[in-house]
């Protein structure tokens, strides 16, 4: 009797678990910086690159040539990318019907690329 009790919750547990979203928000995501010249060279890169990875690491471009790596979390429709030692910046996007992110603080829009 204890088992057929024990079944229908395990079913329950499992059934009422949220659904990680993570898989469908990986990705590379770029952002063109406005009124920048292309081929500026190295010194005043264009784009602006967000690397969104399985297990909530994050690596950004943000200004500049370097590679920063920290973390991300997900609730719903934003993504919180964590301020840390190696990135010095707290973003906030939302993820948008098309796929591409939006950055709450400028409003940019963020294009994921094609694999």
């Amino acid at each position: 009797m204890k088992n057929l009790l024990l079944l229908p919750l395990i079913g329950f547990i499992f059934f009422s678990c949220e659904k990680l979203d993570e898989p469908e928000i990986l990705g590379t995501y770029t952002n063109m910086t406005e009124g920048c010249i292309p081929g500026g060279g190295l010194m005043y890169p264009c784009s602006r690159i967000i690397i969104l990875a399985a297990g909530g690491v994050a690596d950004v471009v943000y200004g500049g040539d370097i590679i920063s790596r920290t973390s991300y979390k997900i609730k719903g429709d934003i993504i919180k990318i964590e301020k840390s030692d190696q990135f010095g910046l707290e973003l906030t996007f939302k993820k948008l019907e098309d796929g591409s992110l939006r950055e709450e603080g400028d409003k940019s829009i963020w294009l994921k690329q094609k694999n």
